[in-house]
């Protein structure tokens, strides 16, 4: 399989705004919701880890999230950061991350929200909207997607082809693309790796990039 970086050039970076600070959405509200989740996982039978479920269940708990927190994304939402959660107070429009523990019975940490996890969560949507756009663009003429269809697809986009993609149709390929953004004022850089179908509309995924 052919990995093919691309580099985001945007001359206007996206510009996120988030407060860094832990707890920056009410440290209090932030950790009743998630120790619940924890006690949710810490009492089944046999104990195990948070997962999304847990997760969900205690912001759906009315009695509970008085902090009036929904859930931007939850564990497993950020294939780079597995077990981290983002809460926004639906108020005040303040964020805070909340790191849960790959570990049975290790209580969840309220922690300031990585700017890398922010990107790659905001800009996802616009990366898979390209790849999706030449794997069907590919299909409509009775193939599957080729490295060509791929660097016509980014054209005109925030990414540049560094190294030309080689795999013809029914090859496939995994495709790293890096962008830049403006986190908090701050200029950071994020990376995600795209593996390309070699069947005809087939479905770009998210895969874990190689170091």
């Amino acid at each position: 399989m052919i990995l093919t970086i691309l580099v985001g050039v945007a001359l206007t970076a996206t510009t996120i705004l988030i407060s860094p600070v832990a707890g920056a959405a009410g440290s209090s509200g932030v950790l009743a919701v998630a120790d619940y989740a924890f006690s949710t996982a810490n009492h089944s039978r046999p104990p195990q880890i948070v997962t999304a479920g847990d997760v969900a269940n205690a912001v759906a708990t009315a009695s509970l999230n008085k902090a009036s927190l929904t859930l931007v994304f939850n564990i497993g939402d950020v294939l780079d950061y597995p077990r981290l959660i983002m809460f926004m107070n639906s108020v005040t429009y303040k964020h805070s991350c909340v790191d849960f523990s790959a570990k049975v019975g290790q209580s969840p940490t309220v922690i300031p929200c990585p700017a890398k996890a922010v990107a790659l969560w905001s800009e996802l949507p616009f990366v898979f909207n390209a790849s999706r756009s030449a794997v069907a663009d590919a299909a409509s003429s009775g193939r599957a997607v080729s490295g060509a269809d791929i660097t016509h697809s980014f054209i005109g986009s925030n990414y540049k082809v560094l190294k030309t993609p080689t795999f013809r149709a029914g090859q496939g390929g995994v495709v790293a693309i890096i962008w830049k953004m403006k986190f908090n004022g701050a200029l950071t850089t994020s990376q995600a790796c795209i593996r390309f179908p070699k069947t005809e509309a087939g479905i770009p995924i998210q895969v874990a990039c190689k170091q």
